[in-house]
């Protein structure tokens, strides 16, 4: 007898393959057959146990004429994989599924951060962000929907003032980590204090405030050094120019290595973690990983960054887009080794508790019982 397929929509393979993979072995234990559909990079071509149907999505694209053609296309699949259950993983595909009315099979719309919405200020940005949230609020309404959220900010987001039954609501503690590969390790003995930042280079990650930080505290005398692994994303509407990342470049004390596969080992080689985040995020997993590593973490208050980090306990939060209190926090860390450690152990059992990629299937695989049980419900009905 055929297993029921679980068809997730993502716009990369690679995308899936970095953050979501534990979703894949979550399906196969809960009996599906796991389907992705997404951009084919060859990232997922040696993993048993997943199909991949190429969908050429662009993230950065909104032009009308391209959208037809990806909920063209997106129906096709649909129509000749016949999926039991459908997973949405981030805005886009949200968008897309929603266009293509698929009313008549279980949806998980998995709101993984709002991005670039939730920070650019052009009215067309805007409306984009107006148009997609009416669209999940009307899809929502069917009950055999449900929403899968990493931060309550985007839950009030999605659902506003529409009445949606609480169980039909998951908060997922972001993409989980692997505690067994992300692992704690002294911090660097000797040398100056390092700070790290492991993201993309766009400019809603706040990457420009801890630069200035750090060429702040550098002129007070501080032997601080920044450390920033990560690419521009060329794809995204906020990405940062090759100008500004010139300008980094020149700062003394600022390191540019690019994006690193071993992000484990480069958390060993630095003793604070940043991520002075404007907005957009679910729940980052640069926090998270550095966190499973033992990391002292040091953010701004907004969604997602605040929800995860403990201030004083787990790391330190500033407010958003103040360098100035930036370079406080930072001072602070690197002054005192204590409570580097302190916080650091903290924050490692805070993921170790709630946060590791056996949480966040638990949750995943709630939220695909809870929709197709619904769908079972009205069939019987």
């Amino acid at each position: 007898m055929s297993r029921p397929k679980l068809l997730f929509l993502a716009t990369e393979d690679w995308f899936f393959r970095s953050h979501f993979l534990f979703l894949a072995r979550q399906a196969a234990a809960e009996g599906y057959e796991c389907v992705v559909a997404a951009r084919d990079s060859g990232a997922l071509a040696h993993f048993d146990g997943v199909r991949l149907i190429d969908l050429p999505f662009a993230r950065g694209s909104m032009r009308p004429w391209e959208l037809g053609s990806h909920i063209a296309q997106l129906r096709a699949v649909i129509a000749r994989e016949r999926p039991a259950l459908i997973h949405a993983i981030a805005l886009k595909p949200i968008g897309l599924l929603a266009l293509a009315q698929a009313r008549d099979v279980p949806r998980v719309f998995a709101v993984t951060g709002r991005g670039y919405l939730a920070t650019a200020r052009a009215p067309l940005t805007r409306l984009i962000g107006w148009r997609l949230q009416r669209l999940l609020r009307r899809e929502l309404i069917d009950a055999c929907s449900v929403l899968m959220v990493e931060n309550s900010a985007d839950g009030d987001w999605a659902v506003g003032a529409a009445p949606l039954d609480s169980s039909r609501i998951f908060l997922m503690p972001g993409a989980g980590v692997d505690t067994d590969v992300f692992t704690v390790s002294p911090e660097p003995s000797g040398g100056p204090i390092v700070v790290g930042v492991v993201t993309r280079l766009i400019r809603s990650k706040g990457v420009d405030l801890v630069v200035e930080a750090v060429r702040r505290l550098r002129a007070e005398g501080a032997d601080i050094v920044l450390r920033i692994a990560g690419d521009a994303d060329e794809e995204n509407p906020g990405r940062v120019s090759a100008e500004e990342i010139a300008r980094w470049r020149a700062h003394e004390g600022v390191e540019l290595v690019g994006r690193v596969t071993d992000v484990n080992g480069f958390w060993r080689h630095t003793h604070i973690a940043c991520l002075p985040s404007r907005g957009g995020e679910g729940l980052a997993r640069s926090l998270l990983e550095a966190a499973a590593c033992g990391r002292p973490l040091v953010t701004s208050d907004t969604p997602g960054c605040a929800d995860f980090v403990r201030h004083k306990e787990t790391g330190l939060i500033v407010r958003s887009e103040d360098s100035a209190a930036l370079a406080d926090a930072l001072r602070l860390l690197a002054g005192d080794g204590a409570l580097r450690a302190a916080l650091g152990a903290a924050a490692r059992k805070r993921v170790v508790e709630g946060y590791t990629e056996a949480h966040a299937g638990r949750v995943a695989a709630q939220a695909w019982r809870r929709a197709m049980a619904q769908r079972a419900g009205r069939g019987a009905g």
